[in-house]
């Protein structure tokens, strides 16, 4: 049976507005039936765009389950919507079973989707006529709200318009240079990724970037030429902890970011907490309506908080965030991902990620490292698009306190010179060049490259070869 036949089908099954019911229930019915095919909904539609409460309850359950890689089996499905309270709500087991006996596959998911989609569209759009008609002056009110709309419908399925040119056309179009946002790293319109073992200092990282572009300052080994706007999306910091973070940056900074140039987004601000999921429309429109003309640059910190949908290891899961990613490179704007690293010391999850990505950095360890150092780690480049030659050296970073001042301060120094330190004092602990390799997972002959340095002046006072 087709999709067209099946939407059919389940109209003349029920009475008034019954396509709009049928799209709804035949969504649900091919998750039930396939929940691989779940990110593909989840890209197209959210809970809001279901006229049916019963619809929207189970549309969220089977997202949730989804998430939590939990089958959805009519067993599942039913037991949880009794424990939510829920069951009766949607009227029954019998509803839940009834999505499976009229959905004959997943296979025309994309169809029902959109026409769910569509009929939510029509309502919103009806609700704000007869709002506009009821009350005349609340225009203005409505203007940013069809506004928001019609981003969400062209966003929706960014691949439907193409346009194509000659090379001779191309050639001639004159795009906008691309600025430095911190210099070398961000550039505008670049895609980036800062990952780390968690409790390391993905979000003193992160916070450091957002801030020197915000106020056009210095961070470690970088700069940003000027002030450009930020927008940072807070995934799980308490709201206190981040006000003291951004405390005591901007008391060690010369200067404050202008107005609205640093706008950040926490949970703890949100109702119940919740932060929007950009693996979803509803999440990705959230985010983009919080968004201003200065905005250059977004960091989203942190990946697994702020893209929900879908599973963390799947390619296909990442397929909505990359969307949206893509959109906002060509609006011009900069996005920038902090995330974490997994056991193997690589980026978790789905390593389709990093095939958009123009820059990806991981923070690691030193192999030396004592929890009474604090928050200190090398900063290694693992992709660098538009880098080159020192730009991409590995260095260390420590976040101190000024004796003097006793403001926050960082202090870096390059790797090759930490290696170099570390291995005249190990050498001087009588520690052979064979174990001070083993100690510090290096090459032996960088070993003896610093060690032979130290001999000539005169740093190593014992040892042996």
């Amino acid at each position: 049976m087709t999709a067209a036949g099946t939407v059919t089908k389940l109209a003349s099954c029920r009475g008034e507005d019954d396509d709009t019911q049928a799209a709804e229930m035949s969504v649900l019915g091919a998750m039930l039936l396939d929940q691989d095919c779940i990110p593909k909904v989840t890209a197209l539609i959210s809970e809001s765009d279901f006229h049916q409460e019963s619809n929207r309850l189970v549309f969220a359950l089977l997202v949730t389950l989804h998430r939590e890689n939990i089958p959805a089996d009519l067993v599942t499905v039913c037991h949880r919507l009794k424990e939510e309270g829920n069951l009766e709500r949607i009227g029954g087991g019998a509803y839940v079973a009834e999505l499976v006996d009229f959905t004959p596959s997943s296979a025309n998911v994309a169809y029902y989707a959109r026409i769910v989609r569509k009929r939510a569209r029509e309502r919103k759009i009806g609700s704000m006529a007869h709002e506009l008609a009821m009350d005349p002056g609340s225009l203005q009110k409505i203007l940013p709200r069809l506004s928001e709309l019609r981003d969400e419908e062209q966003n929706s399925e960014p691949g439907r318009q193409l346009k194509v040119l000659s090379l001779q056309e191309l050639l001639q179009i004159s795009f906008p240079e691309r600025e430095n946002l911190l210099f070398p790293i961000i550039l505008t319109q670049s895609l980036s990724m800062i990952h780390a073992w968690r409790g390391l200092g993905k979000t003193h990282i992160g916070l450091g970037i957002a801030y020197a572009v915000a106020n056009g300052g210095t961070f470690l080994k970088w700069h940003s030429p000027r002030p450009r706007g930020v927008l940072y999306l807070d995934g799980e910091m308490p709201g206190r902890a981040l006000q003291e973070r951004l405390a005591a940056i901007n008391a060690a900074s010369d200067r404050e970011p202008l107005p609205d140039y640093f706008r950040i987004i926490t949970p703890d601000l949100q109702e119940a907490g919740t932060m929007p999921d950009l693996s979803t429309i509803e999440g990705q429109t959230a985010v983009n309506s919080m968004l201003t003309p200065e905005t250059a640059l977004i960091v989203v910190d942190n990946i697994s908080c702020l893209c929900r949908s879908g599973r963390e290891n799947e390619a296909e899961s990442w397929l909505p965030v990359q969307g949206w990613a893509l959109r906002q490179r060509a609006a011009g704007r900069a996005v920038l991902f902090i995330h974490h690293s997994g056991k193997n010391g690589e980026q978790r999850g789905a390593s389709k990620r990093e095939d958009m990505l123009d820059t990806v950095i991981k923070l690691k360890r030193p192999v030396d490292y004592e929890p009474s150092k604090g928050a200190v780690f090398e900063v290694i480049f693992e992709k660098a698009r538009h880098l080159k030659g020192e730009d991409t050296a590995s260095f260390e970073a420590q976040l101190t306190t000024n004796a003097l001042t006793g403001l926050q301060e960082w202090i870096y120094k390059d790797v090759a010179q930490t290696s170099f330190e570390r291995v005249v004092t190990l050498a001087n602990e009588g520690m052979s060049q064979y174990e001070i390799a083993s100690e510090l997972q290096i090459n032996k002959s960088n070993v003896s490259r610093h060690w032979n340095k130290a001999v000539e002046q005169g740093l190593i006072t014992k040892g042996k070869k």
